[in-house]
């Protein structure tokens, strides 16, 4: 086993997929991606594959993109309004405005354009972290198992995806023959997580939640050399959080 401790193990996966995107706070109503994605949607590849969070947490610690950075523009039609949860109507495209049948509404729709990266391979490196207060029953080696397992046989609570919802992620264990990019470059900064990887409260989004509470953005400076990006440790220095 790869990096074995008693609190910790290292795990590798590969994930591919046909587009991704990982946007900057900034980037809110045109978005463009990060160049590569972030340590925060590395760890949300790893959590759609396995998870248990009173057991342990990711610690992502490479990312190495494995498929030259390439991007795409894709314009689409988006709703300016949310959907109102006791009457959740689907929103259609009519005459080029949004329209509600549920309320009759139009003009609640606009086009945006997103640049979105495009064939993208990255194998995603992350320490398994024990947690100090989990069950005595729990052991480092057995979260391993667990996490290549599923791995191999494909296995995972939820479809994992590249940044956004609409970017589907394969995954595999990862493979000898494909290597990194030859290719350096300064990313500057960018966003590490927006949470506090370490905590296991969840996150209420209601009106009288938790969200401002939990919420702990964090940015880290990338720098991309022969196609690895080294991520920092999560007590590093070299991570900016905001206070």
């Amino acid at each position: 086993m790869s990096g074995y401790r008693t609190d910790r193990s290292e795990v590798a996966v590969d994930v591919w997929g046909k587009i991704a995107m990982s946007t900057p706070p900034e980037s809110k109503i045109e978005r463009v991606s990060y160049s590569v994605l972030t340590p925060s949607a590395c760890r949300g590849i790893l959590c759609s594959i396995y998870l248990k969070p009173i057991e342990f947490y990711y610690e992502i610690k490479r990312i190495e993109v494995m498929k030259p950075i390439k991007t795409i523009e894709i314009k689409t039609n988006e709703s300016k309004t949310k959907i109102e949860s006791g009457n959740p109507r689907p929103v259609y495209l009519t005459m080029g405005k949004m329209e509600n049948p549920s309320c009759g509404r139009t003009g609640q729709g606009t086009q945006r354009g997103n640049v979105y990266l495009r064939d993208v391979y990255y194998r995603i490196t992350a320490d398994i972290v024990r947690r100090s207060d989990a069950p005595a029953r729990i052991t480092i080696e057995g979260l391993y198992d667990q996490f290549t397992n599923r791995v191999k046989k494909g296995k995972c609570f939820r479809q994992p995806f590249l940044g956004t919802h609409e970017c589907m992620a394969f995954f595999k264990m990862p493979d000898p023959n494909m290597t990194p990019i030859r290719e350096s470059r300064d990313l500057g900064y960018m966003l590490y997580d927006v949470f506090d990887i370490t905590s296991n409260e969840k996150l209420d989004t209601s009106g009288d939640g938790n969200a401002d509470k939990v919420k702990s953005p964090s940015f880290y400076h990338a720098v991309m050399r022969n196609g690895t990006i080294e991520v920092p440790e999560w007590n590093s220095s070299d991570i900016r959080r905001l206070v």
